[in-house]
């Protein structure tokens, strides 16, 4: 059985945005209304994970 390696690409929420065919403004209407919620840098940038992709398409 092979073992699940967790992936770790990180995105920038415009090309996060185009992965999602909707725009960057959507994405911030979504981190604010927790429907998905980006992870943030130390410096308080927006990303997203290849993993969010995934339970977001569910």
């Amino acid at each position: 059985m092979a073992m699940r390696i967790p992936n770790i690409t990180n995105y920038k929420p415009k090309e996060f945005a185009a992965l999602l065919n909707v725009t960057v403004k959507t994405l911030q209407r979504w981190d604010r209304e927790k429907i998905l919620v980006a992870n943030r840098t130390p410096t308080n940038r927006r990303y997203y994970t290849y993993d969010q992709y995934l339970q977001f398409k569910g």
